[in-house]
């Protein structure tokens, strides 16, 4: 039998990532909410020409507490492991510690280079709810965030065969 050198074996995708909260995420949402606040200030106080500027100007109240409502949501991190054979588990991290939950990557999932908003699942219909993970670069250290987009991208190319949608 002959020895299959090693630049021929698949490399390894097996990894285990801390997920913080992106402060990124958290200054979009405040700028929108404060965007919105303006907008629903000018609308109440100038909106003549509109056709309902009351109703616009809530909607712009009701949205801009909403983005505040989710820029200051309580700080939960997640690790996100992935085994040799390409098995996920996803683990929040509070106080007590926890082994996980096996998970699958979900149609619908967005891999692009500076962002992956990342939807997990249960296996075989299990009843976990879908969970859906944004991963910004400032929320894992940048060798972190570029091992977990290969890996995330090499898994959902396997799942392709399957039964998983096409990921973008």
């Amino acid at each position: 039998m002959r020895a299959v050198p090693a630049a021929a074996l698949p490399p390894s995708i097996a990894l285990a990532v801390l997920v913080r909260p992106s402060l990124r995420l958290r200054m979009l949402l405040a700028s929108a909410a404060l965007v919105h606040a303006v907008a629903a200030f000018f609308i109440l106080s100038n909106g003549c020409s509109l056709a309902a500027p009351r109703l616009l100007g809530g909607a712009c109240c009701v949205a801009s507490a909403l983005c505040m409502l989710a820029a200051v949501q309580p700080l939960k991190m997640r690790l996100i492991d992935i085994s040799k054979a390409g098995a996920l588990r996803l683990t929040v991290q509070q106080k007590l510690p926890c082994n996980g939950r096996a998970v699958r990557l979900l149609p619908g999932s967005l891999l692009w280079g500076r962002v992956l908003v990342l939807r997990f699942g249960g296996i075989d219909d299990a009843a976990v709810p879908v969970q859906t993970l944004m991963v910004f670069p400032d929320s894992t250290e940048p060798e972190s965030f570029r091992a977990l987009a290969v890996a995330m991208r090499a898994l959902a190319g396997r799942n392709r065969a399957g039964d998983v949608q096409k990921i973008l």
